[in-house]
């Protein structure tokens, strides 16, 4: 199944007035703090790129704002919804967008390699899950346990354990496991690679 991903660089972003809609300027300019502003504008325009190429519209008549209900992105085109799945990332300067039309639904994450503290691995990782040590293997498990959760809608608003992921397939348990079956238990598989130098990068498809 192919997947489109766009990677962003935050250091060279345009402008928010070249690509963003009127109502998306004004949700922008609630946003506080420049770090959040910068990984919002990034996100939303690696995302404008590849639906604007997809779907041959302009950056501007693709909106991305939260839903009053959830918080969660929506997208519409023209004023109409879009069912092209999606999802967003961002890490240490960098946003990255994926879409699928074929899919039901998607997840991403990227994460810088880096060291961690044992408690880290300990907290958020299932005994289970550890069949190897070191930053890459443990960043990129990370990852999918990530994209699997954004790709329940939940993020990590669930436990951690509730979701494991042993030699490149994710399993459901608890809360998770409900939700899951909720979206018809679809079938998930991990893409998990070095997207860039010194990162991990997962993405999870359900269909």
């Amino acid at each position: 199944m192919s997947v489109e991903i766009q990677v962003v660089d935050l250091s060279s972003l345009p402008s928010g007035e070249t690509f963003l809609s009127e109502r998306e300027q004004v949700f922008f300019n609630t946003l506080k703090l420049p770090k959040r502003q910068k990984e919002w504008l990034g996100g939303r325009f690696a995302l404008k790129q590849l639906l604007s190429n997809r779907l041959k519209r302009s950056l501007r008549e693709i909106e991305i704002l939260p839903q009053e209900n959830s918080g969660k992105p929506l997208v519409q085109v023209g004023g109409d919804s879009c069912s092209v799945a999606f999802s967003i990332t961002h890490s240490n300067g960098y946003a990255v967008a994926a879409i699928c039309d074929k899919a039901r639904y998607i997840g991403i994450d990227l994460e810088k390699v880096q060291s961690r503290i044992e408690r880290w691995k300990k907290d958020f990782f299932h005994p289970s899950e550890l069949t190897e040590e070191g930053d890459e293997f443990l960043t990129a498990l990370w990852t999918q346990k990530e994209a699997a959760t954004k790709l329940l809608g939940t993020g990590l608003t669930i436990g951690s354990f509730d979701v494991r992921c042993i030699g490149g397939k994710v399993t459901f348990f608890n809360r998770a496991r409900g939700v899951y079956e909720q979206l018809g238990s679809p079938e998930i598989t991990l893409q998990t690679s070095a997207l860039l130098p010194g990162f991990e990068f997962t993405v999870a498809i359900g269909k």
